[in-house]
This record gives structure tokens, sequence and C-alpha cells, in this order.
């Protein structure tokens, strides 16, 4: 038995030894916190391990009703950059309140626009809010941010904080992160101006895909899981008709589906799309009464199994051309 404590203890030590250096180095490096996936990948992408990014979003459940661990908020607190986006995750945003750390809120970056929180009239939905003939210049071609669309908010309306499923907002997005992590260190200063050439590049090619895609396409109006998809009609002009508000956690009423089976047959809608967190009986209802087929349409909310921005868009450009007939 003493034999056996005195090899366990040798090893012991031969590990911490093994590892020290890596774990000294990782606790030497800057650390980024976000409660994000889309916005984690940009700051993974820009730092190329220049510092620690800590990305707490979940692999599952509802990502709007996240709840922090113990560690985790104290990864918010001890953080050296905290990025969010405001009004995603109300617990992400009350460990945000308690931190020292400083923080970049891009909902002032993006030009944000507004959703419903909760079931709401949705007569109106289906039009296309934003006449986008003045709009041809791309959030691309400047990196400064514009707060039009809060001018035109409702009083039952909030923050829609889904801004990364339009590519030109994540260029926005981006400029404003690599000049927050230029802070960091001189290290990440060089690495995230360096970095950004290439990941506006592929966000700018992104963009022109989707404005190609979607320029032919017998219907332009979503059918979706929950109203998350109002940065994607905003910059390629699609209509969005959500089962729920914003937050999906709600289910809806017999009368909710009975409307928006009429909405979609008077928009044309020819497929339905649902997300891996939603319920897949509300779909398979609304497609039977609308005599059309189910398809994939990811919010990009959860932690992705490609764990890529761009693979995920271009699934989404996919399943899009192929719902709304493109040619």
């Amino acid at each position: 038995m003493i034999l056996m404590k005195k090899l366990l203890l040798v090893s012991l030590l031969l590990l911490g030894a093994c590892s020290s250096p890596t774990d000294s180095s990782n606790a030497d490096l800057p650390t980024i916190t976000t409660g994000a996936f889309p916005i984690a990948w940009l700051s993974s992408e820009l730092t190329s391990g220049c510092a620690t990014v800590n990305d707490l979003t979940p692999v599952g459940g509802d990502v709007h009703d996240l709840e922090l661990t113990p560690s985790q908020t104290a990864s918010v607190i001890d953080a050296d950059l905290v990025i969010t986006a405001t009004g995603f995750q109300a617990a992400f945003d009350d460990a945000v309140a308690t931190t020292a750390a400083p923080v970049l809120d891009l909902m002032t970056i993006i030009n944000p626009i507004f959703g419903h929180d909760h079931d709401h009239d949705h007569a109106s939905e289906s039009d296309h809010a934003h006449d986008h003939s003045s709009e041809s210049d791309h959030a691309h071609e400047s990196e400064q941010g514009h707060t039009e669309n809060s001018e035109t908010k409702e009083s039952d309306d909030v923050l829609d904080p889904h801004f990364w499923l339009d590519p030109n907002r994540m260029v926005l997005a981006a400029a404003a992160i690599r000049d927050q992590v230029s802070d960091l260190s001189a290290q990440c200063a060089q690495t995230a101006v360096a970095n950004y050439v290439d990941l506006e590049a592929a966000l700018i090619e992104l963009d022109l895909q989707y404005q190609s895609s979607l320029a032919q396409c017998r219907s332009n109006t979503l059918v979706v899981s929950h109203e998350a998809f109002g940065y994607l009609g905003d910059a390629y002009q699609l209509g969005q008709i959500a089962v729920t508000g914003l937050d999906p956690e709600s289910e809806p009423s017999a009368a909710r589906i009975s409307e928006i089976v009429q909405l979609a047959k008077s928009e044309n809608v020819l497929a339905v799309f649902t997300e891996s967190n939603a319920n897949p009986a509300v779909a398979d209802i609304l497609a039977q009464e609308l005599g059309v087929g189910v398809l994939p349409l990811n919010p990009i909310e959860l932690k992705p199994a490609s764990l890529d921005y761009l693979v995920e868009m271009e699934e989404n450009l996919l399943n899009l051309t192929k719902g709304l007939d493109c040619s």
C-alpha cells in the first residue's frame, strides 16, 4: 500500500511537470468571454491564439435561457474583455453587469433591428418592412454602424440580437472586435489587424453568394420556428412568418397555427423552415396544411458540430435556395 501511494505521488508530480508549461502559457494570455457562438467564432478567427476565447454557448437546449455555472460567471467577471449582444441571454447580461472588464456590446455597432419578444399580431409581418432599393451599399463598405432602424421601433418591440445572420453586419462586428482586441496586447494588435483582412474577404464573399443565389426566387417569404431571421430578411429582401417571437420557448396556439397557414398561403410559401431545437410536430402540421416540405434553417444560436460559422451559413443558403425555389 505504501509503495502504491509513492507511485501515485510520483505519477502526479510527473503529470504536473508535463502540464505546467502549457497551463502557465494559457494562463498568461488575455481572455475574451462571450455567450454567443458567432461572436466567439469571430474572436477566435481574429486572435489566432494570442488570446484565450471562452465560449459559453451551449450545445443544446434553449440558448436564450442560458444558465451560467459559478465557474462560467467567474469567467465573465475575470475576463480581460467581454463581448456581448445585449438582450440575447439574460443570465449573461446579468454577469456582464458585475464585471470590471471592458465590455464590447455589438448591439451598439451593427445597426440593430427590432423584433417581438413573444407571440404577437403578425398580420403585417409578411410585408417587407424595409425598402431595399436604396440600400444596395452593404455594410462591408464601411465600418461605421447606423441606428436609423431604432427610430421606427414600436412600443412592444425589443432589439433582435441575431445580427450574425447578415454577413454585412458580421463585417461591422469583426471590425469592432479587431479594434478592441488590439488593446489586449501588442501581439493581439498585430494578429487581429492581419487576420481581419482575410476574415473581411470571406464575409464579403459569403454576402455575394447570398446576393447571387437569392436574386431570382419563386418565393421570398420564410415560415420559421421563431423570429430569428429578421437580419437575413433585412439584408436579402425576405419576409418571415414566425411561429413564435424572438424567444422560442412558447408553443403556438391552434389559432396561431391557423393564422400562419393563411398568411403563408397568401405569400406563396413553398417550404416550412425549422431548426434542430424546435418542436418538429409544429413544422410538420404547417407543412401538411400548406402542402409543402420541411427544410432546416439554422439560426446559429447553439454551438454547431462544425464549429464553423461559414459552413453553417453556406448550409443555410443551400436550404434557402431549395425552399424558395431559386434559379
